[in-house]
């Protein structure tokens, strides 16, 4: 792509008219042509930004904890980009669901995942409403796979995808702010829907 400098313009944003626009992309200035936006609000595109409002607000809800945002921006660092790059990228990359999404005390659950975290650190975890266990450790997983699990007790259970070299000093695996995703995007109703399963 062409490079634009100006000894005059040191900081130009926008558009000009329906022709040029200028920007910024981590300090670098910018332009590119400008394209009429389209929005046909498709159940797939809806599914989609569904999805990505889920990972953006998982990953500031995150980051509440400064350490936390620390670990994950050293993760980024191989990158050269920030630890909400990384997180969002691999998040959208990846999906995760279960079947059935209920049942009765001993339920035997088929857990299906399309795995977009670099394999040799991504895991999938459970969730039981207090405490995270690893189901399938890193470095066990393919791009994409499906498993059987059995859930023998009564509760609310969520399945997530997981980065385990992510940890803060002292933490051992596994912890929540690994877990990126336990969704996956319905392009057929326009949602995201949760690896959740409900057992009675």
């Amino acid at each position: 792509m062409p490079k634009w400098a100006s000894p005059i313009f040191t900081d130009i944003r926008n558009a000009i008219g329906q022709n040029v626009v200028f920007s910024q992309w981590k300090g670098r200035p910018y332009m590119r042509s400008w394209v009429k936006p389209a929005n046909p609000r498709t159940p797939a595109q809806m599914a989609i930004r569904e999805y990505h409002k889920l990972l953006v607000k998982r990953y500031q809800e995150l980051m509440a904890d400064a350490d936390v945002k620390t670990a994950w921006n050293e993760e980024a660092l191989p990158y050269v980009v920030s630890g909400y790059n990384i997180f969002v990228k691999w998040g959208r990359l990846s999906e995760i669901s279960v079947s059935p999404s209920s049942g009765t005390a001993p339920v035997d659950v088929t857990v299906t995942y399309k795995c977009g975290i670099p394999l040799a650190k991504a895991a999938i975890l459970l969730f039981d409403g207090s405490s995270w266990s690893i189901i399938k450790d890193k470095g066990t997983l393919s791009e994409e796979g499906s498993f059987t699990h059995t859930l023998d007790a009564a509760g609310t259970y969520t399945f997530w995808l997981a980065d385990l070299d992510v940890l803060k000093s002292g933490d051992s695996s596994p912890q929540p702010y690994q877990a990126i995703t336990k969704w996956k995007p319905d392009k057929t109703n326009g949602v995201a829907v949760e690896a959740k399963v409900e057992v009675s």
